[in-house]
């Protein structure tokens, strides 16, 4: 029904439109004798010499033989049309004049200018063009007739090459164009289609074409390589640009056949052939698989060609997707709703990432991408978009990765992960999936009355589902859309959400389930949380693709347990995080009181323990009685280091990583092969002791609860070497006086053998940072000696003794002595027995009064001395004296 009062209403408007102009009465008579002096009396007198000479040319050659009757006839009728529109001299029947003279000049022949008549009457009879449109339709047929151009105005012009123009007629005045190539200008710029035909409709300005080809040439591909072939398109000649909807696109990379798609040129200038956005074209097919565009890189998704540039394109849906394969393995995967190619490569400016470890990814929501083709580049990096500033998501180390850039050479088998480039100072951070801290869950709180990981988790529960419209969270809250988007953004930023910016959606993530659980101590949690500081050109970690190890760089240290005091520090700040946040490094290992340095460490998550595999040294340290300001113990280092073994460190149970319960035994040692305790470093007797003589070899340990412990804690298995001093012996290490690691041996009746034999001491002997010290009696030859401190060393034993005595032998070689307070050095490898009386004393010999004042050295075939002898009625002074026993 409204469609036919829309046309009841026009054929009103056009019978309207007729009676009016019949009303209007004609300047023209309509006889062809008084044609020429009527129009120049309705041109004026006001006319300036280019339009009089106009004039004066029309008239000429109306009257020669120029028209032929119908077309005079015609002429006049289409005056008288102009006329009844109330159509000026100037500039309308100026111009109207100017075309009918530059037909004949152009020499078109009749037919040309006879159709150009009947169309003209048309549209001056047609209500809807103004007078403006009609002087424009004279000044474009006369470009058409002088220049072959279809249309003009100040910023466009349509010109058709190779062809001369023809006026027809049909149901409407057209322009019939074939096989021509048809040019836009537009100020310095320009666009061909080439091979075109069809036809242009001056009143319309429109041009409907039927064939067509457009190239790629202006953005420096060859015409044979790539090019759009057009039927049925239509252009409006008042623009530059142009769109045809059923194209088909040649382009020797991507396709092995034509497809078809919408196409859109327009005349624009370009710095640089690569810096070429058209022509346009848009595939209607959106899933294209495209392997290899480079070498390892297939594309799947649609395809839209921008001049220089090709754009891979995709829905909200189905993204656009870029798979990165090395040695035929696929390791990344690239989504985007567009990625941008170039003979240089791709990018794109806002993509989803998923990195394949094994069965595992990591993956990131948003991120630019680049890759460039001749190094193989590939590059992922945060940027402006709020949401590209959260975590990367990686579920083979388990970790919550934040850090800026990721770069993969793909010949190479690492993939870095670093500041952004061009910044000195890089910093990441590289978070246990299970951490929780309860302050920081406490921070995000702010000044709120709720929480908002509990907000979240509430409204989830009332939408019915984890993922849902931040709208709608909002309006659930009662708050402004841009305050909870914003709120949304920051929870996106820190793990707790996945944020969909092109849908404006969130999804929870099991972060956020987990931290509330956490803090309501439903759930084990851990600490774990490593920090990487780096000055370039070092990296803050490196990832390798073979094993799947992350080496972290510039971690001073990581706390693995708070309630245990559990923290590593690795030397060179280097660590590497393998499957399931193990951690395998060379350093330090601090566990309540134990401190234990070596290399091959092994931190284990599941097991929740440290493999020490190669321990270069254990230093201990113990409670003492005295306690500090807060009532807890102070503590003491012992001054050994036990070195050279491999162990096991159980930080805690397992299922309380979190410490929440109170287990006393943890944390445990279990050291499981035999370690050492050296004495080559003893303050004042350095290297006497070497390493490789003098040790004790410490049998496997199991200590538990080691964050607390005393003195009595203390008691070490295993065998004593004593070098060429003394032979292995069983013993225990505890704790002495002077703090250092050693024990107390009670010995036996029988005594124990010193120097190969060469001796026997009685009584007791200890061992510390003092040294070896024996206290007794010691028997040497046919001596014996009483001290309180025997000190003996790999080639000597020295003493303050206060007894020296011999006593006679079966041999006859040594005599008797007795003497008190003699300094002794026994030097072993010589076995030689120096003794040394002291001032008040001297040394009494044979018994029968005789007494020496110097040196006794004893030996296994001799007694010699040096100094004074007295007898009962003489003094003898020598420097060699020869002892005997007196038979």
């Amino acid at each position: 029904m409204l469609k036919k009062l829309i046309i009841l209403i026009l054929m009103i408007q056009v019978f309207i439109t007729g009676i009016l102009y019949s009303q209007t009465k004609s300047a023209f008579s309509g006889d062809r004798t008084k044609f020429g002096t009527e129009l120049t009396a309705y041109m004026g007198p006001n006319l300036n010499l280019v339009q009089l000479a106009n004039l004066k040319r029309f008239i000429s050659r109306w009257d020669s033989t120029a028209f032929n009757a119908e077309i005079m006839d015609r002429i006049m009728d289409v005056s008288s049309q102009l006329s009844s529109r109330q159509m000026r001299p100037i500039p309308h029947f100026n111009d109207y004049l100017l075309t009918l003279n530059n037909f004949i000049d152009y020499k078109r022949d009749i037919s040309f200018i006879n159709n150009w008549l009947k169309g003209l009457s048309e549209l001056v009879f047609n209500q809807m063009f103004t007078n403006e449109n009609i002087d424009r339709f004279f000044k474009n047929s006369s470009l058409m007739v002088k220049e072959n151009v279809l249309f003009e105005s100040g910023i466009v012009k349509w010109k058709v090459k190779n062809k001369s123009l023809e006026f027809l007629h049909d149901t409407a005045i057209y322009v019939a164009i074939t096989d021509a190539t048809l040019t836009c200008y537009s100020q310095k710029d320009s666009t061909e289609i080439y091979n075109v035909t069809g036809k242009y409709y001056p009143e319309m300005q429109l041009f409907r074409g039927t064939q067509g080809i457009v190239t790629w040439e202006k953005a420096g591909y060859s015409r044979k390589d790539v090019f759009a072939q057009l039927s049925e398109y239509t252009i409006n000649m008042a623009k530059s640009s142009f769109s045809a909807d059923t194209a088909k696109l040649t382009h020797s990379v991507y396709f092995k056949e034509p497809v078809t798609g919408l196409l859109s040129d327009q005349a624009i200038s370009f710095a640089t052939k690569e810096k070429a956005n058209f022509p346009r074209f848009e595939t209607y097919k959106k899933q294209f698989k495209i392997n290899n565009i480079f070498k390892g890189v297939n594309y799947e998704g649609g395809l839209t060609f921008e001049g220089a540039n090709v754009k891979g394109t995709g829905e909200n849906a189905v993204p656009a997707k870029i798979t990165l394969l090395r040695n035929d393995t696929l390791y990344l995967r690239i989504r985007s709703k567009e990625f941008l190619f170039s003979k240089a490569g791709l990018t794109s400016q806002e993509a989803s990432m998923s990195l394949y470890l094994d069965k595992d990814s990591i993956y990131h929501s948003n991120l630019g991408f680049s890759y460039f083709a001749s190094t193989r580049q590939v590059n992922l990096f945060r940027t402006n978009n709020p949401v590209s500033k959260s975590p990367y998501f990686d579920s083979f180390h388990n970790l919550d990765m934040y850090f800026e850039y990721l770069s993969w050479n793909m010949n190479e088998s690492k993939i870095i992960l670093s500041h952004a480039r061009g910044a000195s100072l890089g910093q990441a951070q590289f978070e246990s999936t299970s951490y929780f801290n309860s302050a920081y869950f406490l921070q995000l709180m702010g000044l709120d009355t709720y929480h908002p990981l509990n907000r979240l988790m509430k409204f989830a529960e009332w939408f019915y589902s984890e993922t849902f419209p931040v709208e709608e969270f909002a309006k659930w809250l009662d708050k402004p859309l841009e305050a909870v988007t914003g709120l949304c953004i920051d929870m996106a930023n820190k793990g707790f959400i996945y944020y969909d910016r092109t849908n404006n959606e969130v999804t929870i993530t099991k972060k956020t389930k987990d931290f509330l659980d956490s803090y309501a101590k439903r759930k084990d949690y851990d600490i774990i949380n490593i920090v990487s500081q780096t000055k370039a050109p070092t990296d803050n970690a490196v990832l390798d693709l073979k094993k799947y190890g992350l080496a972290v760089n510039g971690v001073s240290g990581v706390v693995l347990s708070d309630s245990q005091k559990i923290s590593i520090y690795p030397y060179n700040k280097q660590l590497i995080i393998g499957k399931n946040r193990n951690i395998t490094f060379d350093g330090v290992v601090e566990a309540g009181l134990f401190t234990v340095f070596g290399h091959k460490f092994t931190f284990s998550y599941d097991t929740f323990k440290i493999r020490l595999q190669k321990i270069d040294s254990i230093k201990i340290s113990v409670e003492t009685d005295k306690k500090d300001q807060l009532g807890n113990p102070l503590v003491k280092n012992v001054d050994n280091l036990i070195e050279m073994g491999t162990a096991e460190l159980y930080i805690d149970n397992p299922n309380n990583k979190s410490g929440l319960k109170s287990l006393k035994q943890y944390p445990i040692i279990n050291a499981t092969s035999n370690s050492y305790i050296f004495y080559d470093k003893i303050p004042g007797l350095e290297g006497v002791y070497k390493q490789k003589d003098f040790y004790f070899k410490v049998d496997p340990f199991t200590y538990e609860n080691i964050d607390h412990y005393s003195n009595q804690d203390m008691n070490l298995s295993g065998e004593f070497v004593g070098g060429n001093i003394l032979k292995p012996m069983r013993q225990y290490l505890v704790i002495q006086e002077n703090n250092s690691l050693g024990f107390n041996m009670t010995i036996p009746p029988e005594g124990i053998e010193v120097y190969d034999s060469r001796g026997i001491l009685y009584n007791t002997l200890s061992m510390s940072n003092k040294g070896l010290i024996g206290s007794g009696s010691m028997k040497h030859l046919t001596s014996t000696t009483v001290s309180d401190e025997f000190k003996f060393y790999p080639d000597s034993m020295l003493t303050q003794a206060s007894t020296f005595n011999t006593v006679k032998d079966s041999s006859g070689i040594f005599p008797i002595l007795s003497s008190k307070n003699v300094s002794i050095k026994w030097l072993t490898q010589k076995d030689q027995w120096i003794a040394t009386n002291s001032a008040e004393n001297t040394f009494n010999m044979f018994e029968n009064g005789t007494t020496l004042d110097g040196k006794l050295t004893l030996s296994p075939a001799r007694m010699n001395g040096t100094g004074i002898i007295n007898l009962t009625d003489s003094r003898i002074t020598s420097n060699l004296f020869s002892f005997y026993r007196m038979r």
